[in-house]
């Protein structure tokens, strides 16, 4: 089983969006999954409970369950929403079952000083450091018309970790989360847009994944 972790400790940097649309590009791909949301607010549980049952299956993992039982859905992915907050050694503890970590970083100072100290961190950690971990950084919520997003760009890119996308802001996010689904559930008028945007991250993720 592949795992990708989600990690940023600041609430609302868009882990469960980033979550559960990978998650929702994975099993469209016929890929078994699992999604464990380890964030006490269950965002991510309660986008489960409201995906239709005619969409590609995403196994949901309890906040408590036990990694025995985790492996036993003999899932092939599973991609991990980790808890706003995380620190210390519940953070180390995911890394170290991680295959991959993604970071999502939104358009604010308050984001921005957020994910500094957040990688400055972790980039001291011996499987970052040496490049034995993929980490890389994806910017959400993007309005390319805003020196925010022109500010967020230009710290994303002078960081070591490679900026792997921009993911826009729309509305289509927040009416997937209401709905249970992902971008890639939509009808090609309504996700075709996104899926061109998805593009650099899924082929990320492929790539470290066929490195492996």
């Amino acid at each position: 089983m592949q795992t990708i972790l989600i990690a940023n400790p600041k609430g609302g940097s868009g882990k469960t969006t980033l979550a559960t649309n990978i998650a929702g590009w994975l099993a469209g791909k016929r890929q078994r999954v699992v999604l464990a949301d380890h964030d006490p607010q269950q965002s991510a549980t309660q986008w489960l409970a409201r995906r239709p049952a005619l969409f590609p299956r995403i196994e949901g993992v309890p906040l408590d369950a036990a990694k025995r039982s985790v492996r036993q859905l003999n899932a092939q992915w599973c991609v991990v929403d980790s808890a706003a907050g995380i620190r210390g050694d519940d953070l180390r503890g995911e890394v170290r079952t991680a295959d991959m970590v993604l970071v999502p970083v939104s358009a604010s100072a308050f984001d921005i000083a957020a994910a500094e100290r957040f990688l400055a961190t972790i980039a001291e950690w011996k499987a970052i450091k040496e490049g034995k971990l993929p980490m890389g950084l994806v910017a959400m919520r993007v309005d390319a018309r805003t020196i925010s997003a022109e500010e967020l760009d230009a710290f994303l890119r002078g960081l070591d970790f490679p900026l792997v996308a921009h993911l826009r802001d729309t509305q289509v996010y927040v009416h997937c989360a209401r709905d249970g689904a992902s971008v890639f559930d939509l009808p090609r008028s309504r996700g075709e847009q996104d899926w061109e945007e998805w593009r650099p991250l899924t082929r990320w993720i492929a790539r470290h994944i066929a490195r492996r």
